[in-house]
């Protein structure tokens, strides 16, 4: 049964009635007023529109702190809330702007991705989307998007704009695990640039010129890192931050962590073994837990391999280098993936130890290395 309530009927019930004594307001629908011990409160009860069909009881304030015209408003609020869903005893979290959800990402994957990836997310959104930062993700649209990758397009090529939305498309995805967001406009509104593999790889008839300019590199310890990229295709940052205790004494390198956040153990070839050697007697005088130490670097390693020191290559060219030899000597696919620390592309490969392939991918490298050797002596072409 309800109560026509008023302000001085509400204060004079609350004051007169024993406790537990419960008025229902005639205005509002589920608002009532319950007499405490101490003091009474307005509540509301209702039903959220969730489909689960459950009931809840929400404490709206003190009677004796908030009026009877303040508890009708904030109950009629409340009961649009359950009426769209929503359950007002756990507010929503703000949805994050862009900036947020990549410092969000960027901190969550602190273990997973090498530093030196995040740093290329986070440039690749906080300078070509400087604009986006402060807007919330829930903000971003279609239209936005579109616009966006057109004017990347044309200020910074089609390369950094398709690389930039994909960015955003990650980013727009990892709130959406937290936030009920539309379906992801990039991926709706975003026509990608047609990108062609870039042909890094150093072709075979210029092999004896690679081999030329290597074995005149005054540079010990560069050619030594050079050389170590040539022969196993490893990534630069792995090879110039290389370890003597990553090597053992069957000549397998461990490094502890790749860009796929993994450790990698990768079997040298002979041939490389001892090239090796001669350079830990060549840079024993330093003393340094290092195979390619430097002593004027803040790391105590070479920090960058310039193409205007000698050697005229970049090093990740040695890298699809060493991919168009291994096929090139017939080395299967797979044992390409694996010998190159890529993440197997069936998920069949993922029950596959790579400890238990030690010995089919040290024949695999030996194969290799003898091709990339076959060029050395060559006459130039030319």
């Amino acid at each position: 049964m309800t109560t026509k309530l008023t302000q001085a009927a509400a204060a004079k019930l609350a004051e007169t009635s024993p406790p537990g004594s419960i008025f229902y307001d005639d205005e509002v629908s589920g608002l009532r007023m319950v007499v405490g011990a101490k003091s009474s409160s307005w509540k509301l009860i209702g039903r959220i529109n969730d489909g689960s069909g459950l009931y809840v009881t929400l404490t709206i304030g003190r009677v004796q702190e908030m009026s009877l015209k303040t508890a009708r408003l904030k109950a009629i609020e409340y009961r649009q809330a359950l009426a769209r869903g929503d359950d007002p005893r756990r507010p929503k979290a703000a949805v994050p702007t862009v900036q947020q959800a990549l410092d969000r990402y960027i901190a969550a994957n602190q273990g997973n991705l090498q530093k030196a990836t995040l740093e290329d997310y986070r440039r690749h959104i906080e300078g070509p989307m400087k604009s986006l930062l402060k807007l919330p993700m829930s903000s971003i649209d279609r239209a936005l998007c579109r616009n966006m990758h057109e004017k990347l397009t044309a200020a910074r090529g089609p390369y950094a704009a398709n690389t930039s939305l994909r960015m955003l498309r990650l980013l727009y995805n990892d709130v959406m695990r937290d936030h009920d967001l539309p379906p992801n406009p990039v991926s709706l509104a975003v026509r990608f640039n047609k990108e062609e593999s870039r042909d890094w790889a150093i072709p075979a008839e210029d092999m004896p010129r690679m081999w030329q300019a290597l074995d005149k590199l005054e540079d010990q310890i560069a050619r030594g890192c050079w050389m170590l990229m040539i022969f196993t295709g490893l990534r630069s940052a792995n090879a110039r931050s290389a370890r003597w205790d990553w090597l053992d004494a069957d000549g397998v390198l461990t490094v502890p962590r790749t860009k796929a956040g993994r450790v990698f153990k990768c079997p040298l070839p002979r041939f490389l073994l001892q090239e090796l050697e001669a350079l830990r007697a060549h840079t024993r005088p330093f003393a340094s837990p290092f195979m390619f130490p430097a002593k004027t670097t803040r790391t105590g390693h070479i920090s960058v391999l310039r193409s205007d020191r000698g050697f005229p290559y970049q090093p990740h060219a040695l890298r699809h280098s060493y991919r168009g030899h291994a096929l090139e000597a017939g080395i299967d696919f797979q044992t390409v993936v694996y010998l190159m620390d890529h993440t197997a592309p069936h998920v069949s490969f993922r029950y596959v130890t790579r400890a238990n392939l030690t010995g089919h991918l040290r024949q695999a490298q030996e194969i290799v290395a003898d091709r990339i050797l076959s060029f050395r002596g060559k006459p130039l072409p030319l």
